[in-house]
């Protein structure tokens, strides 16, 4: 006898499968466990593509520095320099959404410089 003879007379001899319907249920609870690791597998790829967004989200604006009334005013001469450096310091802080606790001394700073110059009668020294 040749091996492959000898093999499917082995074969032939064993009794059947206890149940018919065995094959059909070893597919389907392959199917399951595939289908399940595909969904873990998903919902991982899933978070671990949230978390690297929210980790690397650019933030919407660059932090704004604060301002500060006094060290602009001793750092110019000038009135008018000075007045011009407030202004843009004010519209800085409207600009980043300045709190009116944040605006006020700003503007008593631009008010006192205003009345230095013309004794407050140029126009918008009394905004």
């Amino acid at each position: 006898m040749t091996p492959p003879d000898r093999l499917h007379e082995l074969l032939q001899s064993l009794p059947e499968p206890p149940e018919p319907d065995l094959w059909p249920r070893v597919l389907a609870a392959r199917r399951r466990q595939r289908r399940q690791r595909r969904v873990v597998a998903g919902a991982a790829s899933f978070g671990l593509a949230a978390l690297l967004v929210v980790a690397l989200w650019p933030r919407l604006q660059p932090p704004q520095p604060a301002v500060d009334a006094p060290a602009i005013v001793q750092a110019t001469p000038d009135v008018d320099a000075q007045l011009r450096a407030l202004d843009r310091a004010l519209q800085v802080a409207y600009d980043r959404g300045a709190s009116d606790d944040e605006l006020a001394p700003l503007w008593e700073v631009r008010q006192a410089l205003a009345a230095q110059l013309d004794g407050g009668g140029r126009p918008g020294s009394s905004i």
